[in-house]
Parts: C-alpha cells; structure tokens; sequence
C-alpha cells in the first residue's frame, strides 16, 4: 500500500491493517520500543516507528507523514525532551504529539526518572491537560499495558476483521477467561436459562451439572456463565480440572484461575478465601468428578467467602447441603411418527445438531423427506447425546444416512452385551467411540491409541516422535483423526496442538495398553518430554525465558507424567530432572505437585551418585526453605555440606552454596550465609547465569541488611533491580524495590523510602504474591514508625501476620530478627495492651483493606 506524505514523499506500508505510531525519544527507550513494537505486532495491527537516518529523506517530513498516515498514536516518555532542530522551538517530540491531534492517544511514562529534563516535565505537565497517561516501570509491564490498552480500544473504537480478532492473545491479567465457543451450541437454551436462573439468585451458592461423560456439561456450563457474568463483578474463573486427580490440586488450579502466585503458599484453601473475600465471584469448575474429595474445601469457602457462586460440572454429585444438582439431559428426540414433516424433524434438537455438524464437512448435505427417517433413527440410537451425534455426523463426509445408519446399528448390537458394570449411558458412548475408532485404517488407528499416552495435549512434534512417524507423515494423520472427530487440532500461539476429549482418550487408553508396544511408546513419551526439559534448561536461566515458561506450563501434565514414569522406572535420573525442571516449578506454581515427589525419593538419596544426590538435596533444600520447614532444611543441609568436595559441576557447586546460605540463616549464622551466597554470586557470574544470579545477589543484600551493612546492601538491591528489568521479572524486581525502601528508612531517608514503596506498591501487587504483600506491608509499617504513627505500624504489622498465617507462611530466615525488633519497638511506643490490640485488628483486616491502608500511609 502507498500513501503520499504532505511532501510527496512515498511511504511504504506492508498492509492495510490499522497503524499504530510509536513515539519516543530514540535511545534511551530503545528496549522500551522493541516491547511495544511486538505487542502492536501480536494483535496483528502495523507497529510504525521513525528511525533517525532509515530513509533518505528529511526527518521532520517523514515522521511528519508518518504521523499523517497513522490510525493510533503510542507515546513513550522518560527522562529526555529531544534535540531541537535548528529554527524548531519545540523537539520532534512534542511535534509528534501536536501532530496526533483527532487520533486515539496512549501515552506511558516510565518512572522512576530522577533526571528529567525540564522541558520534558514542561511537556508531560501540559499533556495533563488533554489526555491521561499511565506510568511503568519495567519493558515487561509496559509491554502488557498496551496489550491489555489496545485491545480495549480496539473492541470499542474500530471494526477489526474477525481473523485478526480470533488472533489477539488474551490480557495477561485478571481470572482466567472463559473457553471460546468455536461452534455452536445447539437445544440447550432452555438449560442455559434453567441453570443462570439458579445462579444469579443468592442464595443459590452450587450448581452441579452432573451427566455421563459426552453428555455436553462443559459447553453448558461455559454458555452459562457467558449468559451471567455481569452479575458478578468480582470476576468469573473458568477451572479445567480434566487432568487434575489430586483434591489439593484442584485448589492449586482454582488459585492460579484467580490470578494468584502460589510460590511459598502453604494453604490453597486460605489463600483462596483471603482472595475472594466478600467480592460477588462465579467460579466454573469444570471436571470435578476425579477429585469429589475437594467437597468439604469447597464448603469451607462457600461458608466464609458469601459472595462466591460455583458452577460444577461433574458425573457424580458432592453431596453438600448447599449443593442443587442440575442432570444435563440428553438432547430431545424427534417423535416416533414415521409420517413426521421435515420442518418438524428439523426442529428436534438432536436433528439440528446432527444436520449442523454434518454441513460442517459436507455442505452440500440437507434433510430430506429421503433421509429424514434415517437421521431420526441415528440420533434415537445415540439416545441423544451430543458427542455421540457429532461423531456420527462427522461420518456425513462419506457416507449418507442410510449407510451411516446400517453400520451403527451393527456396532450397537455387538457392544450391547459388552461390559454389563458398566452403566446403561456409557454403554452408548462406549458403542459410539468403538464404531468411530472401527472406521480407521490401521495407520490411523495406530497413532490414535499412541496420543492416548499424553496428558491434556501434544505438539505434532510430539506425536510424530512417539508414534515414530516422521513429521509429514503424523501431520496427514493427525488430520485424518481430526476429519473423524476423534481428536481436535488447536491454534496456539506456540503452533498446533492435538487434543483428545478425555471420555475418548480413556476408552482409547485400554487399547493402548493392549497393544504388545505399550511400554515402548510410554517409554518415548518419558524420553521425549525429559529432553524437552533438558532443552529448557538453559533459556529457563537467562534472558527471554517467558516463551520456554509457557511451553513448559502447556505440558505441565505431561511433564508430570514423565516425573512419575522415571520415579517408577529409572529413579536414578529424577534429581537431575527435578533441577531442571524446579525453575518452572517456582515460577509457574508447581511448587505443591513437585514437593511429594521430592519427599519421595529423598529416603533413597544415599543410594545415588554424588551428583545426583546433590541435585535431590538442593531441589529439597530450596523447597523447605521457601515453606519455612526448618528441620527439612537443616537435616538437608548436613548431607549437603558432606557432598561439596564431590560436586565438580561448577553450575550445580553454585547453586548448593546458594542454597546451604538459605539454610545457615536459619541458625543465624549470617557472616557464613553472606560469605556463601557471594561465593554463589561469583560463580554464577563467571558462568552466564544471569536468574540465579540475581537470586544469589538478592540473599546477599538481606544479610548485609541483617548485620547493618547498609551501603553494601543498597548496592546489593539496586543490581538486583537493574537485572530485573533486563530479564523482565516482576518477581525480582518487586522484593528488590520493596528491599530499596526499607534500606531507606533504615538510613532515615524517609522521603525516599516513600517513593520506593510508593512506585514497589503496583509491583508487589504484580506478582499475585501473598509473600510479597507481606513483605511490603512490614515495609510500610517500619516507615509509619519512623514517622510518628506506631498505631499505623501496629496495625501493618497485625496484617503482615495475619495474611501470612491464613496461608501457611513463615518469615523468610533472613527477615525474622528484623521483624521481632520492629514489633518490639512499635510495642515500647504503644505500651503492650495498645500494641496486642492494633496487632490483632491489623491481623482480622484481608488483603484489600491491609493494602488500602499501607496506601494511605505510603501516600500521606
């Protein structure tokens, strides 16, 4: 496309996709502005950025046309105002924003900027007049403020083509969002009204739809919540529990539904109730039948969080009081009138779905007079369930119904004398997946049994690798299986992906273990994803690690199985498994399903070589101290120290000397803490690791703390915060920012304190963190007793503790001393009954009032 620029300069543009001009100052937001060139990207509108000396003409002409040519304006802002150009009175710019008059204007503005130029706080005090802005901090958070800023305006000010819609990747904030509905919902509005008919009244606290497996809860129950979640203004969490066996899982998964980081957490439940609190939740928990034993959890929550509503799908009910079970029926069939009209078969609800999902592959296929009777017939064989309809319709592509029909009443009559435990209904899904399964040749029926090895999913990759296939080969396939309904074929952003719906995968499995190869594809599944870890590896500890983070959570239940395999079949090779994986378990909240397999295999440590002994040690080391499970710790840290001479990993010696530091301050030996977690600094950065460096700095900084050396810790943090922003970690540079300002109140900088706490507060909030919030709110406590207002502290003090407590936490080693002088001193300024009074008000507060209440102490 070409448009003439008001000089008659051309300018190139590569689509017709809405333009979006990034401006700024050139240098020093230059990371800045390759962030937001890819979230323009990732929402597949035109990032248009002016380069100094990109093209052979004037800068002002062409940034001027740029502007001209532009449908969004994005201005970044920091510390410089720009060079003036001669005979120019204001910079590029500041021209560049006069310039956007009549366009939708973003603006950011990063902060901190401790030396911006006057011109440009001339600039941005004049914007205030005109337009809003909103500040940052980190390339990270700015890139998600745009993301989340443009997709808003796109869905309120442009039409945007329904296939760039289907491609924006969704907010990376808030609950987890509701599945797309990517074909329609047929017969059941009279059950979507039923059932938010229930809900929306309050005193209707659970719904349970309940129904065999096929029988369409998951559509009903996500349809539902669609129809009702502006009833809810504390936010609606869709839960997939389908992989899930364990009940303390299935709270894991509710949390992280939620938006909460589990690291450290020791009480899902608590955490949750502290979350949720009074807000006017919906949450979807769909596949719940495998962990029913959650029942008496979900109780607790209903009775201490009232605003809370909870839709389940499940096969079998809770058997709570406050539980209404809603029986999903089948869809209704056509009545047994041979001389039935076609509009009225038509209007069956069985039929429409059948006929629906038939011109889905055959769009030439119509009900007829012909073959109405036999659509009729197939639909009451499949007694109306909807996975066995659309499976059968899926046949349309080459059979008509009359021929569909002959052979589905075959494979009824054979399976109707099968498996007589079994109830009546599965004997239906279970003919229909047979007669499905029986139509594929053996190449195909093959790589189906093959991809019931894995869990929630695979990459064609995957599966050409387990089926030992190569990749073109898996690819015709995989679309085969697809063609037949038996799997799906999704589009991530980390490429295709298969599924199987678990009620197929399960009958598929049987065959899978029949077959003579079982225990070599099961076998290749573990190789497989144990080299995708150990591939993993590397990226997970530097720079740029988010995309590996997301492949990784995308095969959390196959990783899993791997770790469960090797424990059954080679448990030598698991610790180093375990260190490979145990950066993603900490950061995508795994922490809860890895512990077990630890405290399995730590009684069979001596048995193990030197190194792998060392890495089970450190993998248990890490995790007891981050729980606050002192007597693991120390009991691991005398095996530990035992190994060093032996450990000749230089990688592997780093992180055990980060570790035995974590533990020597639980004994209080800070000046042996100190000397190890800078010895694991050393190492670390002769050997490129920029993560577990910074860890290793940040322990250090809270040692020196600890003995008084502020300096040195100041020096400690602020590098600590300086490698956050280069690995765009919120976690990292939250507990740094937060470690800043309480160094300056500890050197009597109030004024400072409380712009580091002010500017650590969207940080902390960032990391979804209970640990975190604590953290801040002693923070805040200390600067409130510095300045006067012991009550205040008393109070952010009784909140620290009582958030932590509800959730199982305990004061990091390094933090408690200085937390008990902190309460002694508030105490002496408040006299003990004043002091127990405040505490225990500050400890009944949750987690939005603590905050609000550090807030106003911060900003007073």
């Amino acid at each position: 496309m070409r448009k003439a620029s008001p000089g008659g300069v051309p300018i190139r543009t590569p689509d017709q996709r809405l333009r979006v001009f990034v401006s700024s100052s050139l240098g020093e937001l230059a990371g800045e502005r390759r962030t937001v060139k890819r979230a323009i990207s990732a929402l597949r509108l035109t990032p248009v950025l002016f380069e100094l000396g990109a093209r052979p003409h004037p800068p002002q002409e062409l940034y001027r046309a740029y502007v001209a040519q532009s449908d969004v304006f994005i201005g970044l802002y920091w510390q410089s105002y720009g060079q003036l150009a001669p005979g120019v009175q204001v910079s590029g710019l500041e021209e560049e924003f006069d310039l956007s008059v009549g366009m939708p204007r973003l603006l950011y503005v990063k902060s901190p900027a401790p030396d911006r130029e006057p011109r440009l706080a001339d600039f941005l005090s004049g914007i205030k007049q005109q337009a809003s802005y909103r500040t940052f901090h980190t390339a990270a958070e700015l890139g998600r403020l745009v993301r989340d800023d443009l997709a808003t305006l796109l869905s309120e000010r442009f039409a945007v083509p329904p296939s760039e819609v289907s491609a924006m990747p969704a907010r990376s904030r808030g609950p987890q969002a509701l599945p797309v509905r990517v074909t329609t919902l047929v017969g059941r509005d009279g059950d979507i009204d039923e059932v938010a008919g229930l809900l929306v009244d309050p005193a209707v606290r659970l719904v349970t739809l309940t129904g065999p497996g096929g029988i369409g809860k998951t559509r009903l129950a996500v349809a539902v919540a669609d129809r009702i979640k502006g009833a809810f203004d504390g936010g609606t969490a869709y839960v997939a529990l389908a992989t899930v066996t364990e009940p303390g899982s299935a709270l894991t998964g509710v949390l992280r539904a939620v938006g909460i980081d589990l690291s450290g957490i020791a009480s899902p439940l608590q955490a949750l109730i502290e979350q949720l609190g009074d807000g006017r939740w919906l949450l979807v928990l769909d596949n719940l039948e495998q962990v029913v034993d959650v029942a008496a959890d979900l109780n607790e929550l209903l009775a201490r969080c009232p605003g809370v509503a909870i839709l389940a799908t499940s096969r079998t009910v809770l058997s709570l009081r406050a539980e209404q079970e809603y029986p999903v029926p089948p869809l209704p069939l056509p009545a047994d009138s041979a001389d039935l009209p076609v509009e009225k078969v038509a209007a069956s609800p069985s039929v429409a779905l059948f006929v629906d999902r038939a011109r889905m592959v055959n769009r030439e296929f119509e009900l007829t007079a012909a073959n109405a009777a036999a659509v009729v017939d197939i639909c009451r064989r499949l007694e109306g369930l909807p996975l066995a309809i659309e499976l059968a319709a899926a046949r349309i592509r080459l059979l008509d119904p009359d021929a569909l029909l002959r052979r589905l009443v075959t494979s009824l009559d054979v399976l109707g004398t099968g498996t007589v435990e079994l109830p009546a209904r599965q004997h239906t899904l279970r003919a229909t997946v047979e007669w499905s399964v029986g139509l594929l040749d053996d190449a195909e029926r093959s790589l189906l049994e093959s991809l019931a090895v894995f869990v929630a999913g695979c990459t064609i990759d995957a599966a050409a690798q387990i089926a030992a296939l190569d990749e073109d080969r898996a690819l015709d396939l995989t679309e085969a299986l697809a063609r037949h309904s038996l799997i799906s074929v999704d589009r991530t952003e980390l490429g295709p992906r298969c599924r199987m719906l678990d009620t197929i995968r399960e009958f598929v499995a049987e065959r899978l273990a029949a077959r003579p190869d079982s225990a070599d594809i099961t076998s290749r599944h573990a190789e497989y994803y144990q080299a995708l870890a150990e591939q993993a590896d590397r990226p997970l500890r530097d720079t740029g690690s988010r995309q590996w983070l997301d492949r990784l959570d995308a095969e959390a239940g196959n990783l899993a199985a791997t770790v469960r395999w090797y424990l059954a079949n080679a448990t030598p090779a698991v610790p180093h498994l375990m260190r490979v994986l145990s950066l993603f378990w900490f950061t995508r909240s795994h922490l809860n399903e890895a512990r077990p397999w630890v405290e399995q295999l730590l009684p069979t440590a001596d048995s193990l070589n030197p190194r792998a002994e060392a890495e089970l040690l450190w993998t248990a080391a890490m995790i007891a101290t981050d729980v606050g499970d002192d007597a693991v710790a120390l009991t691991v840290r005398q095996r530990l120290e035992s190994l060093q001479d032996t450990i000749d990993d230089a990688f592997l010696h780093a992180l055990c000397q980060l570790a035995l530091a974590g533990v020597s301050a639980i004994v209080g030996d800070i000046d042996t803490a100190l000397r190890q977690a800078l010895i694991s600094r050393d190492q670390l950065q002769h050997q490129h690791e920029p993560f577990w460096r910074a860890v290793a700095v940040l322990e250090a900084g809270y040692f020196e703390m600890a003995i008084g050396r502020y300096d040195a810790a100041v020096g400690h943090l602020r590098e600590v915060r300086d490698l956050a922003r280069q690995l765009e970690n919120t976690w990292l540079a939250a507990w740094s920012q937060v470690q800043l300002g309480t160094l300056a109140v500890l050197r009597n900088q109030l004024d400072d304190a409380r712009t580091l706490l002010d500017e650590g507060l969207e940080l902390t909030l960032a990391t979804h963190s209970t640990r975190t919030v604590t953290l801040y709110l002693v923070a805040v406590a200390r600067l409130a007793s510095e300045e006067g207002d012991p009550e205040r502290a008393a109070l952010l003090m009784g909140a620290a503790d009582g958030l932590g407590r509800r959730v199982g936490l305990r004061t990091w080693p390094t933090l408690r001393g200085g937390g008990a002088e902190l309460a002694a001193q508030i105490g002496q300024a408040l006299g003990p009954d004043r002091f127990d009074q405040l505490f225990a008000a500050g400890a009944r507060l949750d987690q939005r009032d603590a905050i609000a209440s550090a807030r106003d102490r911060v900003r007073h």
